[in-house]
């Protein structure tokens, strides 16, 4: 039997509500680095954006959403939290993510009789 060729599955997955988008991977991995890290400015430099960029998307998820993502920590300067509804959005939405990438990589090689893998992009650590 031959062996399969290989490939790497690749998903951008983000929902939208009254055709704005709700919740998407860029917003909740900037949510995941700021938990990591502590600060939008890291948060934006971690993931190749600018701090005008990370903080207008963030701001933008919180007016859609009606709630903070984030909180100041007090007595921390500019340093942030995740708000528990931030927080909880977030592994929410990762968990989704990761469901939808295990299906898709296991279908994609059903189907096109190739042997796909995660591109391993998105992941955490305690997810997996």
């Amino acid at each position: 039997m031959a062996e399969k060729e290989k490939a790497t599955l690749r998903l951008r997955v983000w929902i939208e509500q009254d055709n704005e988008t709700y919740i998407g991977i860029g917003s909740t991995l900037l949510l995941q680095h700021i938990e990591e890290l502590g600060s939008l400015r890291k948060a934006a430099e971690a993931l190749g954006m600018s701090y005008r960029r990370a903080w207008g998307k963030l701001k933008n998820a919180e007016k859609r959403l009606g709630q903070a993502l984030v909180e100041k920590t007090k007595g921390q300067g500019q340093r942030f939290n995740l708000s528990p509804t931030g927080k909880e959005l977030m592994e929410k939405f990762l968990h989704f993510y990761l469901d939808v990438e295990n299906y898709a990589t296991t279908r994609a090689s059903e189907l096109l009789d190739l042997d796909v893998k995660k591109s391993g992009e998105f992941y955490r650590d305690d997810t997996e």
